[in-house]
């Protein structure tokens, strides 16, 4: 939970208003207590949404299915009024984490816990349709896990099957990789067992920390669904029988919801507890302890969700907002002046320091700009010039690696970063002033998410870039998410990224399934290559599988000939792989892995004088890779989302600027950093004083647009996903020892 924006009412009504649960473009969710001091959560829909009558009806209809629905495993309604200007929605407020949320931070889920996850779901699901209600979404954002059990939530597009009201054949409504195949196929009669197989998703991902028909982009995820066997490698081997038979393709064989739960059911929590004693009980370390049998849950989950729980009781209730007079700030925004003779109270001390002084309060925001007077690089230092005493100073957070493995792309993230905040400082005309925060998780998952922690606690921090890899930004992203904190993602690819539900990311580069695009459009076109061997290295894992299945599919559609291997991670030997390749025709080679195993396969197409075209994607340009192939790694071309900043005749001036900063050559993924930092600075200036808050920018960011350097930054405003328009992507090949940039990468072949 958030606290409450400036902009935001202490009333709304007749609930008082303690703080923000979360948000969205259509409108936010609060944490409030009603008149007989309830806790609920308070989903209002903004005003501009609620003129469009289509959407007012939906969201009645969402009214009227939850009140039809009094399961003890669904979050139930507490009040409505979808006729109101401002239409808003009261639950029962549940103070756990998403099921996304806890198997992002704390793994999959242990056996006995995924009994008890699935017997409660399938009994709420069974409530539902036994009230003629079909749900539609049911995905691991929509499950949230309390103290006594899970809780299932938002029923925006659920409803009777028999009711084809605001919906229409061929329109898929759900979460690609958590649907059915017939919603899939657009079916118009969607009945029980759909919910059913959304549920078999739902536990796989619970069990493995993965769906079970992969990442990708939604396409490839919708096709998966209806033609590939799921992937239940990891499910225990207890719940596969069950899981399993909610996975059939046809309807029909699916159990029903009643018959799931009683396959599943062991001894659980049947009643709620005292979130107090239970987070005493874990304080003290007796989980055996822990009223309401709430040990369903591992350890650090009882205690995030009893810790939230006591939290949620423990929040007080806000003085009323009260505005007589207003100041007028320099943009020309308003901001109110305290009535003379009157006291000031919390909530009217919050909005007086909502303009352009509560940006100071970030816990040592001016310290960072003193620590910036030497060189602005190391741990927690601000950048640039000291801002005039009357400018208000936001910060942007950097959240990198700059001391492990890949701390190269981290110092080159900050670099670029600061370059651009001291240029904006150093502008005439800067009505606000900026800062720089970083933070270092070494390229560890298990520091990233008390990284990210930390930026979240500095309320002067709007805004983040990073983290530098996928594994760290998958463990960071919760963090930011809950505290609604813009955070814009620079270098990582995976495609898992993109279908958490996250509300606050957002992606600066294309996702690893777009890379081959470009590989096929070189291979065929600059190589000519008639058959392309594609070799897919099981170390690396989901990056290895979406470059290798996507690249398959691509030349599949192309009816270009491919002939693909998988590489078990404990081969060393790449000899047998190239046989295959070569027995079946391939005369250019695509390794879809990283740079310590594709030298071997280099040093072993070397040895057999292929003649071939050799290509990768960027987890391949890397200078280790040229180090340990030596001579084999000439003649590699490699595709990747980033620019040699250093000779690109596009970025002249930005590198001139950062040889004169740093007295270095710009490194990869300086100026791509560059460019998403002037897209944060210029889309926070045209904010007003009171606007510039994490939850604004977050949404402003969504919409705006910016031609960089090295890529056009634009953003699919529901997913948060860098629109694709062939810009970003760059070609480089190994020549003389050394990658050689060769310019922006071919996305289609010439004809």
């Amino acid at each position: 939970m958030e606290p409450l924006h400036t902009s935001d009412p202490s009333r709304l009504a007749g609930h008082r208003l303690l703080g923000r649960l979360g948000a969205g473009g259509m409108g936010v969710v609060y944490l409030a207590r009603s008149a007989g001091g309830a806790l609920v959560a308070l989903k209002v829909i903004q005003a501009e949404y609620a003129e469009d009558a289509d959407f007012r009806e939906r969201f009645r209809r969402e009214a009227e299915t939850a009140r039809r629905v009094t399961s003890p495993w669904v979050a139930s309604l507490v009040d409505a009024d979808p006729d109101a200007p401002q239409p808003w929605l009261a639950t029962a407020f549940v103070p756990g984490p998403s099921l996304g949320e806890a198997v992002a931070a704390h793994g999959p889920l242990p056996l006995r816990s995924l009994r008890v996850l699935g017997a409660r779901l399938a009994q709420a699901l069974g409530d539902l349709h036994e009230v003629g209600i079909v749900h539609r979404d049911v995905k691991p954002g929509n499950v949230l896990l309390a103290l006594d059990g899970p809780r299932l939530i938002d029923f925006g597009v659920a409803r009777d099957p028999r009711d084809t009201a605001l919906t229409s054949t061929g329109v898929v409504v759900g979460t690609p990789g958590f649907l059915a195949p017939e919603q899939i196929r657009g079916e118009p009669e969607l009945g029980p067992a759909g919910d059913i197989f959304s549920l078999g998703c739902v536990l796989v991902h619970a069990a493995t920390g993965r769906p079970p028909f992969g990442t990708g982009s939604p396409d490839a995820l919708l096709y998966r669904t209806v033609h590939d066997a799921p992937d239940l490698e990891g499910l225990p081997r207890e719940l596969a029988e069950a899981v399993g038979g909610c996975l059939e393709k046809e309807p029909g064989r699916r159990p029903t919801a009643e018959a799931l739960a009683r396959s599943l059911t062991v001894d659980a929590p049947a009643t709620p507890a005292d979130p107090r004693e239970a987070l005493r009980a874990v304080r003290q370390g007796d989980e055996d302890e822990v009223p309401g049998d709430e040990a369903w849950l591992p350890e650090p989950l009882v205690r995030l969700i009893a810790e939230r729980s006591a939290a949620g009781l423990a929040v007080p209730g806000v003085d009323d907002t009260e505005i007589d007079a207003t100041d007028e700030t320099a943009d020309g925004a308003t901001v109110p002046s305290p009535p003379q003779g009157r006291a000031v109270g919390r909530r009217r001390f919050l909005l007086l320091a909502g303009g352009a002084g509560a940006v100071a309060a970030g816990g040592g925001a001016l310290a960072l700009w003193a620590a910036s007077r030497g060189d602005g690089e190391g741990k927690g230092a601000g950048s640039g010039s000291a801002p005039k005493d009357s400018m208000p100073l936001y910060t942007i957070g950097l959240h990198a690696d700059l001391t492990g493995d890949q701390k190269a792309v981290g110092r080159a993230q900050e670099r670029g970063l600061r370059l651009a905040v001291d240029e904006f400082n150093a502008r005439r005309d800067s009505r606000f002033a900026l800062a720089v925060k970083t933070v270092d998780d070494g390229g560890d998952p298990a520091k990233a998410a008390a990284a990210a922690k930390r930026l979240v606690a500095d309320r002067s921090v709007l805004a983040v870039v990073g983290p530098t890899t996928d594994a760290t930004a998958l463990a960071a992203l919760a963090t930011y998410d809950a505290a609604s904190l813009p955070q814009i993602a620079v270098s990582p690819g995976a495609t898992v990224l993109g279908v958490t539900g996250s509300r606050s990311f957002l992606r600066a580069r294309v996702t690893d399934t777009i890379l081959p695009f470009y590989l096929s459009a070189y291979l065929r076109g600059t190589a000519k290559s008639r058959t392309v061997g594609i070799v897919d290295d099981r170390a690396a894992d989901a990056y290895a599988w979406e470059i290798s299945s996507t690249l398959a599919r691509v030349l599949r559609d192309a009816r270009q000939p491919s002939v693909p291997k998988v590489v078990s991670a404990l081969r060393t030997d790449f000899a047998p792989t190239l046989d295959a390749l070569l027995d079946g025709g391939a005369d250019s080679v695509v390794f879809a892995g990283y740079h310590d195993r594709a030298a071997l396969l280099a040093r072993e197409l070397t040895r057999r004088d292929f003649p071939g075209a050799r290509a990768a994607a960027q987890g391949v340009l890397d200078a280790r890779f040229l180090s340990a192939a030596g001579d084999a790694a000439e003649g590699w071309a490699i595709v990747a989302p980033v620019m040699d900043a250093a000779v690109a005749p596009e970025a002249k001036a930005f590198a001139a600027a950062y040889r004169g900063r740093f007295h270095a050559e710009p490194e990869r993924y300086a100026v791509e950093t560059y460019d998403v930092a002037q897209l944060v600075l210029r889309t926070l200036g045209a904010l007003s004083v009171g606007r510039r808050t994490r939850q604004h920018l977050t949404t402003a960011l969504r919409s705006a647009t910016y031609k960089g350097i090295s890529r056009n930054l634009a953003f699919d405003k529901k997913t948060g996903e860098l629109v694709v328009d062939g810009t970003g992507v760059h070609l480089w090949k190994v020549t003389g020892g050394r990658f050689s940039y060769q310019g922006v990468a071919p996305f289609r072949v010439s004809t």
